[in-house]
C-alpha cells in the first residue's frame, strides 16, 4: 500500500472539492489545528494524510532550524578539512599527525559523519506530502 501511495503523491490532477465534515469539541479542533500547523500543513491536508495512514512530520522551530544550519556549516568545514588532508603529501601528514593509520580511519569516519549529516538535513527539509489516491489493500 505504501508504494501505491508514493506512486500517486503528485500524479492526481483532480480538484478536491468534496466536503467531509466531522463534529469535534473546540478543544479537539484547536489540538488538530495545532498539529497541522506544526507540520506546516492545512487542517484538510493533515487529516487527509492521517486518513491514508501517513504520519506527517513536524516542521522545525526557528531555533531548531538555526541549529541545523550550524550543523550544515560544520559538515561543510569537515569536508574542507578532509579535502585539505587528502591534498597533503604523506610526509606532511606524518609530520602533522605522526600516525597515518589513525588518520586514515579518522578521515573515513569524518566522511561517514558528513554523509549522515547531509542525509539528515535533506530529510528534514523535505515537505510533508499528501497521498492522493491510495489503493485499499484487499483482505
Amino acid at each position: 500500500m505504501k508504494e501505491d501511495i508514493e506512486k500517486t503523491l503528485d500524479s492526481s490532477k483532480e480538484t478536491r472539492d468534496v466536503f467531509i465534515g466531522a463534529k469535534v469539541t473546540p478543544t479537539q479542533k484547536e489540538y488538530i489545528k495545532s498539529l497541522a500547523t506544526k507540520c506546516g500543513m492545512t487542517v484538510s491536508d493533515y487529516l487527509l494524510s492521517c486518513a491514508y495512514n501517513f504520519k506527517p512530520k513536524a516542521r522545525l522551530t526557528k531555533e531548531e532550524a538555526a541549529l541545523l544550519q550550524n550543523l550544515d556549516d560544520c559538515r561543510s568545514d569537515l569536508v574542507k578539512y578532509t579535502s585539505a588532508l587528502h591534498g597533503m603529501s604523506t610526509k606532511q601528514r606524518v609530520a602533522m599527525f605522526n600516525q597515518i593509520p589513525f588518520m586514515v580511519s579518522w578521515l573515513k569516519e569524518l566522511g561517514n559523519v558528513a554523509e549522515s549529516v547531509c542525509q539528515f538535513l535533506n530529510a528534514v527539509k523535505e515537505k510533508n506530502k499528501i497521498p492522493s489516491n491510495p489503493k485499499i489493500e484487499e483482505e
